[in-house]
């Protein structure tokens, strides 16, 4: 169902009426609402411009804004299972027709990776059940097959909530091992998602005082809190263990 506060159009599950899914500002749909989506995209901070971008899981499409509005010349491909859920989202939350920057596939999200053949700057994966994170998106199986889907100068991000801090643990140490040791972890103040970035890449290494004049600037461009997400990386992230 649709909850609206002001200007915010809320996507609510009737089965969890206390847990927003999704957020759109009916006025400006491009700026993200959810402080776990703005983070997510703090991945931006260390990857070239995405040219093509692969969200897995739509929602009411708040990213697809994002990436539409803020990076008009990328190619979107967002993935979703759910036929009805998107057709909701059409009808009631301004979400985007499919056009010649965007196209739309209803499918399951692991069979998709699972057969994909092309190769993207950046893939979110943004899928819960219910209100975790799917076990399969935790696997070493997608897990490898997912950074096959990257490009050479790729990154994925992960919106993720797991059932307990030794499941994350896990999962974490085997995305390192997969990506050779280029991630970051964060977290927010108001949402109990961790957040993962996973580079397909070793980043050129700069300073932390290049870093934040790097987020300064992009925070410009992204209107986006980077200058505060810089530094809730480098309070979780120990410096010279991967990307900063």
């Amino acid at each position: 169902m649709i909850r609206h506060d002001g200007d915010i159009m809320q996507l609510v599950f009737t089965s969890q009426p206390d847990s927003i899914q999704s957020a759109i500002n009916s006025r400006k749909p491009y700026q993200l609402e959810m402080d776990n989506l703005q983070y997510l995209m703090g991945v931006l901070l260390f990857i070239p411009p995405p040219e093509k971008i692969l969200l897995l899981g739509v929602g009411a499409g708040s990213l697809i804004h994002f990436f539409s509005h803020y990076l008009p010349e990328s190619q979107i491909t967002a993935v979703d299972y759910n036929q009805q859920l998107v057709d909701f989202a059409h009808h009631n939350m301004m979400l985007p027709e499919a056009n010649e920057k965007l196209s739309y596939v209803i499918e399951d999200a692991r069979q998709y990776i699972r057969e994909c053949k092309q190769q993207f700057d950046l893939i979110v994966i943004d899928i819960f059940d219910g209100s975790q994170s799917p076990e399969w998106t935790t696997e070493e199986e997608f897990t490898q097959q997912l950074k096959s889907c990257l490009s050479s100068q790729g990154a994925a991000a992960y919106n993720t909530l797991m059932h307990s801090e030794t499941a994350f643990n896990s999962f974490y140490k085997l995305l390192r091992r997969a990506f050779d040791h280029q991630t970051l972890r964060l977290e927010t103040d108001e949402h109990e998602n961790l957040l993962l970035y996973a580079l397909n890449f070793s980043p050129e290494i700069k300073s932390m005082m290049q870093n934040i004049e790097h987020a300064q600037l992009a925070q410009v461009t992204y209107q986006l809190p980077f200058s505060q997400i810089l530094s809730v990386i480098y309070d979780i992230n120990p410096v010279d263990s991967g990307i900063i």
